[in-house]
């Protein structure tokens, strides 16, 4: 296979790893039934008729408005599994896996196009002054050595390249400074604010929405869904509609970015197809 076709680019590499979240999300919409799982009463007869069950052998149904299943006995699969409060742990997965992708998605972008926005920009890629930045890497340094090995470069932009994508691997991408720190180093100047008007939303909004995801995600992943401020207390109470909101904003946020990148990059180019571009990398 053609190595070319073979490579994912990292809106599709983001796409790969977002698909679990939605799909934890759809499942806990199947199987949520309110606690109404039925053991007795007509609709178990008739499927209990339909299989040929003994009437020895324990059913449990579960019925909503969009799904119809059927639980035998074989499947040891404890009542208490199946209601709401044991279903949560799927949303609270979905979460994980949404900021898993953006985590991902960042520094994928960030590496197939850094070097095209250096070449074209030179000095001029990287924000003066700028806190986030300065933040992300505060601890990158070039050695006097490495200095003048650029000066001697034909390509030093390959070389500045992976020297940052080096400290991203060390530094961690991740919640609304990561996508700040993107959008700068690949030429959108002020990439909240832009993500909003695409998505024609509150750019403040939109970085508390990802801040807070991320920070769930923290709570989910290292303390069973307990508050920071409290790790001994109660688990926290997730209920579906944040948790599709959360998932959907890490994927819209990465979506307008994606689309600001490949406009930003095709314009450091001085391609004027970047619409085309923008939609070759749409795979949904």
């Amino acid at each position: 296979m053609d190595a070319t076709i073979a490579m994912l680019s990292p809106w599709q590499v983001f796409q790969d790893n977002m698909r679990p979240a939605q799909l934890l999300l759809n499942v806990f919409n199947l199987l949520n039934s309110d606690d109404k799982i039925l053991s007795e009463g007509e609709m178990v007869a008739a499927l209990r008729d339909l299989i040929k069950a003994s009437d020895e052998e324990d059913l449990m149904v579960i019925y909503n408005p969009i799904f119809l299943g059927l639980v035998r006995e074989g499947a040891r699969l404890p009542r208490a599994d199946l209601r709401r409060n044991a279903l949560c742990g799927l949303l609270r997965q979905a979460v994980v896996a949404s900021c898993t992708a953006l985590e991902t998605y960042l520094p994928a972008l960030l590496g197939a196009n850094l070097s095209v926005v250096i070449k074209a920009r030179g000095r001029d890629s990287v924000p003066k002054d700028d806190p986030d930045i300065a933040m992300q890497f505060k601890e990158l340094k070039f050695s006097l050595d490495e200095g003048l090995r650029i000066m001697t470069m034909p390509n030093p932009e390959e070389f500045i390249s992976t020297k940052i994508l080096g400290a991203v691997n060390f530094s961690y991408l991740s919640g609304s400074r990561g996508v700040a720190v993107v959008g700068k180093l690949l030429g959108i100047a002020n990439p909240w604010q832009s993500i909003a008007q695409r998505l024609e939303g509150d750019a403040n909004a939109l970085q508390k929405m990802v801040k807070d995801t991320v920070g769930r995600r923290n709570d989910i992943v290292h303390r069973a869904d307990r508050r920071q401020s409290d790790p001994g207390g109660k688990q926290q109470i997730i209920n579906p509609s944040w948790a599709k909101q959360a998932v959907d904003t890490i994927a819209n946020v990465c979506k307008a970015l994606d689309e600001l990148v490949s406009s930003a990059v095709a314009e450091a180019r001085g391609d004027t197809s970047e619409d085309t571009a923008t939609n070759e990398q749409d795979t949904t």
